[in-house]
């Protein structure tokens, strides 16, 4: 093991400790550490989840689109997809724990689903994604686990027959695992009829979109970190930049209809949203329209991805805008109150009902109509600390597995 890798394994490792105790003194003092109140229960956590989804969903994306459509420049890259797309999705699953708040919630939604709820469809799709991918990696490991490693592989005549014959059979149902947990995730939110912001059938296919350029990035950035950027590996890494453009593309396509449409047919609600979403948060959104565009356009140049450097850079300016278009999802959805009535004499008019926001502050009105959030630094640790974890977790299994191809050693 080399001393980068050593040492950013125990960087690592410290951060999710860290991060593990912020979480256990949240449990013993309450959500009231994090910034969340009634009228904006959802924050950074859940902003958290949508991006560490959208990851996993590419991840599995790529690697299963390797073997379905037969693309052999990116063989070498279909472990690392796999394992990437296992890392994140156990991420998600991490995340949603400190929203919660208390971890024995998930039981009583195992004794009592209410299968109307699409959180219960997004908890057994994220158990059946993580078994999915998990399986999947498992099978292109098992020609290479040999050695110390043989009592992990199932008996078969020839593991390399096996486990192309097989990687093929299934590649067909971990795409559609692969779209279809994203998908769940976008109609978490859609299907949340009070928050005009939310409530679009776009949201979905945008979603997928960007868990596409995203997750192929991470994949993009784990084989250059991995591999270098050497000319074995230019071809491939050019077939990604091309990837993660179209998804990136489809993606603004769909964000910008959107805006165009709530803009065209848009009510008093919808004008207020739009002024919320790019108003405080105008500098915000045009970060993560620039960033992505921008990044994915570099990628695309010969020059970019010959240079690590320039590469890493890039591909880390793709993520940031893709993350801030996650948290982005929550300040014009929680800014309008759903609950307004129309005052008498004025029945074109609406006005929002204030709502409790659940805390008390001495000087200030419990009731607010709207609520300028931003995560504590408790949310910030947490968050951190589990991507911390899923830079471990992959570094700990290209460590200890043959994850990367064997000519690199």
């Amino acid at each position: 093991m080399s001393t980068t890798m050593k040492t950013s394994m125990w960087l690592c490792g410290g951060v999710f400790l860290v991060a593990v105790v912020a979480w256990i003194y949240q449990l013993w003092q309450g959500l009231i550490l994090t910034n969340l109140q009634n009228s904006y229960s959802w924050g950074l956590y859940i902003s958290g989840l949508a991006f560490f989804v959208g990851n996993a969903a590419g991840g599995l994306v790529l690697t299963s689109s390797i073997y379905l459509f037969g693309v052999k420049k990116l063989k070498p890259l279909a472990k690392l997809g796999a394992l990437t797309a296992f890392a994140n999705v156990t991420a998600a699953m991490l995340i949603v724990l400190p929203d919660i708040g208390k971890p024995l919630r998930l039981y009583n939604m195992l004794l009592h689903p209410n299968f109307m709820s699409p959180l219960v469809w997004d908890v057994i799709v994220l158990n059946l994604y993580a078994l999915a991918s998990g399986i999947y990696l498992y099978i292109l490991l098992l020609p290479e686990l040999t050695g110390k490693l043989e009592w992990l592989a199932i008996k078969v005549d020839d593991p390399h027959r096996f486990s192309e014959r097989w990687a093929k059979r299934i590649a067909p149902l971990a795409l559609l695992f692969a779209i279809g947990i994203h998908v769940v995730t976008a109609w978490i939110f859609s299907t949340q009829g009070a928050r005009d912001w939310w409530h679009t059938p776009a949201m979905a296919p945008d979603f997928v979109a960007v868990a596409i350029a995203v997750g192929t990035t991470v994949v993009l950035l784990a084989a250059a970190l991995a591999y270098g950027t050497g000319e074995k590996y230019q071809e491939a890494y050019r077939i990604l930049g091309l990837i993660i453009f179209m998804a990136t593309a489809v993606h603004l396509f769909l964000m910008m209809n959107d805006l165009v449409i709530h803009a065209w047919y848009g009510n008093a609600e919808t004008e207020r949203i739009i002024d919320i979403a790019w108003g405080q948060f105008a500098w915000a959104h045009i970060f993560e329209v620039v960033a992505p565009l921008a990044a994915a356009i570099l990628l695309m140049t010969d020059t970019v991805r010959r240079s690590l450097a320039m590469l890493l850079a890039s591909s880390g300016l793709l993520v940031a805008g893709v993350f801030v278009h996650r948290f982005l999802i929550m300040p014009a959805a929680y800014n309008v109150t759903p609950m307004n009535m129309a005052p008498m004499g004025l029945p074109e008019s609406h006005w929002s009902l204030p709502i409790a926001s659940g805390r008390f502050f001495p000087g200030m009105s419990t009731f607010i109509d709207q609520y300028s959030y931003s995560p504590s630094l408790v949310e910030v640790v947490i968050l951190l600390g589990i991507v911390a974890y899923t830079v471990l977790l992959i570094l700990l299994a290209i460590d200890r597995l043959p994850i990367l191809a064997k000519e690199q050693g």
